[in-house]
C-alpha cells in the first residue's frame, strides 16, 4: 500500500503523460524483449515466406506521441488475433476444409474484417481518452469499450469454429496416415490455444480497466484504481502478449505449413474458383498442378481411400 501511495504521489508532483509515475527499468525490459521477438519474427518471415501472418501497425498522425503510445498498446492485440485468423485459416486449407464448419476463404473475409472494425474503433475512442474536454473522453470511453466488446465476441465465435474443426481433423479416419505432418499442426494448435487465452484474458482486462474509469467533474484527470496503477498493465497486458507472441516464434508456422497456398496435406492442390474478383487485382487464376513433383503421403492417401 505504501508504495502504492508513493507512486500516485510522485506521479502528482512530475511531468509524467501517464497516471503513474512509469518505472523505467521495466520499460526498458519488455522494450527490448519485443524488439527481440520482432527480428526473431522478421527472421523467420523471410525464411518461410510466410507473408500472411507478418504484422504491422504504421499509422501517420499528428498527436501527441503518447496518443499513439497509448493507441498502439490498445489495438496492438487486435493485430494478433488477425495474425490468428490467417494461421487458422492456412491450417483448414492444408488439411482439408471439409472439415470445417464455415470455408477457410470465408474465416478471412468475416473475421478479419470485424477485427478491423475492432482495431479502428479501439483506436478511435483511445486516442479521444487522451484529451482535456471531459465529455469527448467520455464520449471516447464508450466507443473503446465498444471495440473491445467487439473483439472478445468475435475471437470467442471464431474459436469456437477452430476447436470445432480440430476435433473434427483430429478424429478424421482419412488423416491418420500423416502422422508427423499433423504432429506439427498439434504445435500450431497448442500456440493457437495459449495465444486464444492470453489475448481474450488481456481484452477483458482492458475492458474492465476503462469499464471502471470515472471522470471527475471540474477538469480533474479521469481516475480507476487499474488505471492509475502500472502493474497491472505489465501483468495482464505486456506479459501475456509477450508469451502469445514467442509461442509462434518457438511453433513458426511457416515450419510446418507449406509456403505455397492450396497444398494439401495429402499432396493435391485445393480447386480455387476463378471467377472471383478484386478490384486491384482482377481476376483470380486457379491454383495450377504440378505435375512433376511428387510427395511421399500421397500414394499412401489413395491407397487409404481405396480401401
Amino acid at each position: 500500500m505504501a508504495d502504492d501511495n508513493n507512486n500516485n504521489n510522485n506521479a502528482d508532483n512530475n511531468d509524467s503523460n501517464f497516471p503513474y509515475n512509469p518505472t523505467l527499468w521495466a520499460a526498458y525490459l519488455f522494450a527490448v524483449l519485443y524488439g527481440i521477438a520482432l527480428l526473431w519474427h522478421l527472421g523467420q518471415a523471410i525464411r518461410y515466406r510466410t507473408g500472411f501472418i507478418v504484422e504491422a501497425i504504421k499509422k501517420i498522425t499528428t498527436l501527441w506521441p503518447i496518443v499513439i503510445s497509448q493507441t498502439g498498446v490498445i489495438v496492438a492485440p487486435a493485430f494478433l488475433a488477425a495474425q490468428d485468423y490467417m494461421i487458422i485459416g492456412r491450417i483448414m486449407s492444408y488439411v482439408g476444409k471439409e472439415y470445417g464448419y464455415i470455408n477457410h476463404t470465408r474465416i478471412t473475409k468475416i473475421f478479419v474484417g470485424a477485427d478491423i472494425a475492432a482495431i479502428l474503433t479501439q483506436a478511435s475512442g483511445g486516442s479521444m481518452l487522451s484529451g482535456n474536454n471531459m465529455d469527448s473522453m467520455r464520449v471516447g470511453q464508450k466507443i473503446l469499450l465498444g471495440g473491445l466488446a467487439l473483439q472478445v465476441i468475435t475471437f470467442g465465435i471464431f474459436a469456437f469454429v477452430a476447436i470445432s474443426f480440430d476435433v473434427r481433423s483430429y478424429r478424421a479416419p482419412a488423416l491418420r496416415p500423416f502422422q508427423r505432418e499433423m504432429q506439427g499442426m498439434r504445435k500450431l494448435w497448442i500456440a493457437f490455444y495459449i495465444s486464444s487465452v492470453l489475448i481474450t484474458a488481456r481484452s477483458i482486462y482492458r475492458t474492465v480497466e476503462f469499464a471502471g474509469v470515472k471522470f471527475n467533474p471540474g477538469g480533474d484527470d479521469p481516475a480507476g484504481y487499474l488505471l492509475n496503477h502500472e502493474w497491472p498493465m505489465y501483468i495482464f497486458d505486456a506479459i501475456p502478449v509477450l508469451i502469445s507472441v514467442l509461442f509462434f516464434a518457438f511453433w513458426h508456422p511457416g515450419n510446418y505449413l507449406p509456403a505455397t497456398k492450396g497444398l494439401r496435406i495429402d499432396g493435391t492442390w485445393e480447386e480455387i474458383p476463378g471467377r472471383r474478383r478484386f478490384i486491384c487485382c482482377g481476376r483470380r487464376k486457379p491454383a495450377k498442378k504440378r505435375p512433376d513433383e511428387t510427395y511421399p503421403n500421397s500414394s499412401v492417401a489413395l491407397a487409404s481411400m481405396a480401401v
